[in-house]
């Protein structure tokens, strides 16, 4: 199965750009799936603030039974416990309590780690994934920083059956490169644009519309991973101005879905 969708689907900019003028924000998940067409989103607000278990059902209400959800974990854990090497348990408890009717209902694809650009390669670093992979199932992880791009660290995905996240973002010094290969049973990618004002924080990073020929080199890599694997996650990231919607539906074309 080819999952596609985008990174969040409720942002004040999409309207009159990706939704119709007027729409309300209980309304903009509905039309994400059912105008739309797309069959999955990544919940991106977890990692800012852990849902509640009323949230999530009224989330899974509001979709029909094949829409599936990848879900980003909290700051708690991929910004902040990895420094000591401790999980915070109590924000642990708390997202997984949320989550238990999404997971019962099988609409979880996987929890997604992304973890910050200051989270470099290291064996502690090694021992904290493992860590957290015992706790979060499936788990699929995103690299920002370079120095992870190491046969060791893929092989250690592989040994784990953690997903390997594929990400395209700025060719600058330190950011991960575009990598596309598969360490479980899922294939996972992030389209985050590439704009070179990535550290500019006045700016926005992800204002950035990816080209015809850049999506059909996307949509060639998928298709050549889709026979090694389970199920393709695909999710634009460069949500300013709806112009990850634009990319995803084009994309969906190109691949024939």
């Amino acid at each position: 199965m080819i999952y596609i969708g985008t990174s969040g689907y409720s942002f004040n900019d999409w309207v009159g750009t990706a939704y119709p003028e007027g729409i309300k924000k209980s309304q903009m998940l509905t039309y994400y799936w059912s105008r739309l067409g797309f069959n999955t989103v990544e919940l991106n607000f977890t990692y800012y603030t852990i849902p509640s278990y009323r949230t999530i059902v009224s989330i899974l209400r509001k979709t029909p039974g094949d829409f599936k959800f990848s879900v980003k974990l909290p700051s708690q854990v991929t910004h902040q416990s990895w420094r000591d090497g401790n999980v915070d348990q109590s924000a642990v408890k708390s997202y997984l309590g949320a989550l238990k009717p999404m997971e019962d209902e099988k609409r979880l694809l996987t929890h997604l780690a992304q973890f910050p650009y200051s989270f470099k390669f290291s064996k502690k670093g090694l021992k904290y994934i493992k860590q957290i992979s015992n706790t979060f199932r499936p788990l699929s992880i995103e690299f920002r920083h370079n120095s992870w791009d190491r046969n060791e660290v893929y092989e250690f995905l592989r040994d784990n059956e953690i997903t390997f996240v594929v990400v395209d973002e700025p060719k600058l010094k330190g950011l991960f490169p575009y990598k596309v290969l598969a360490t479980a049973d899922m294939a996972y990618f992030r389209f985050h644009g590439r704009n070179r004002r990535w550290f500019d924080s006045s700016h926005d990073r992800y204002d950035y519309m990816y080209s015809e020929e850049d999506l059909k080199m996307f949509s060639s890599d998928i298709k050549r991973i889709y026979g090694d694997v389970k199920d393709v996650l695909v999710y634009f990231n460069n949500c300013h101005r709806g112009q990850a919607v634009k990319n995803a539906l084009k994309l969906k074309e190109l691949l024939e879905i």
